[in-house]
């Protein structure tokens, strides 16, 4: 009994709230952390949390999935089993041939494929998904190529890491882990010329900080948000939907026109 006491207890001391060891590694110990090599150690996701960020972004066979440092493949395994088209990318090129071997068992290699590659290196333009377990300054210096490089939409999840001050457009709970996911907005700062469902002409004015939008209309002060090209704001007390485009935002009984 005392051997098995002293077993569970250095057990646990050697655990974390993440129970992967991933809490030693953000403390700069642990094996993982000792690899130089790799600006992200590898740490993979468990089964339910793979569930769960797929659920929140609602994957399914319309989309292409790009996972970014993306070990043993199971995340870009597990949306091919739902349908998507899905890429892992990985610098590890033995985790690469893992993840290959992983997919044909699971019988998806011709929807997960695996290549080994740096994930700074790696286009995301064709993705309407990407999906990311990396640490928290990997994470900000990816942020500018997500929100410019991808499409308006795109969703992108994330585990247990945010984007800083771009605020989660939702989240969720498993067990001690949480899961993030932000849709990729449209580009909707700038000067408008709208017309107005009564046929007024009215200048817009939006200033953008990521999904939310604030700003003018026709001298009333506006607030809002996008989802994607989705914008809904309110200003004089009447709330406005409509969808933006690079040149106008399109809504039922009005719209407007980009000036600059």
């Amino acid at each position: 009994m005392k051997r098995r006491a002293l077993l569970l207890a250095l057990l646990l001391g050697g655990c974390s709230a993440y129970g992967d060891g991933m809490g030693d590694i953000l403390r700069g110990t642990g094996i993982a952390a000792r690899e130089p090599t790799y600006d992200v150690p590898y740490v993979p996701t468990p089964e339910p949390v793979v569930d769960a960020m797929l659920g929140l972004a609602e994957v399914g066979p319309a989309d292409t999935l790009i996972d970014l440092g993306s070990g043993d493949g199971r995340i870009a395994i597990a949306a091919a089993r739902l349908g998507a088209n899905a890429r892992g990318v990985e610098i590890d090129a033995t985790l690469v041939e893992r993840a290959r071997r992983n997919a044909a068992l699971h019988g998806v290699q011709d929807r997960a494929r695996f290549s080994a590659a740096n994930l700074f290196d790696t286009p995301l333009r064709e993705a309407s998904v990407v999906t990311m377990y990396l640490l928290p300054r990997i994470n900000m210096a990816l942020r500018p190529r997500l929100l410019t490089e991808l499409r308006p939409g795109t969703r992108i999840v994330t585990h247990a890491f945010d984007l800083g001050d771009w605020r989660a457009d939702g989240e969720r709970l498993v067990g001690d882990r949480r899961v993030y996911l932000w849709i990729v907005p449209a580009v909707a700062g700038g000067t408008w010329r709208a017309t107005l469902p009564d046929g007024r002409e009215a200048a817009l004015t939006i200033d953008q900080r990521f999904q939310d939008v604030t700003g003018t209309l026709g001298g009333a002060a506006l607030t809002g948000t996008l989802r994607g090209t989705a914008m809904r704001f309110a200003a004089g007390g009447r709330e406005y939907r409509g969808t933006v485009g690079e040149a106008a935002i399109t809504g039922e009984g009005w719209r407007a026109v980009r000036v600059e």
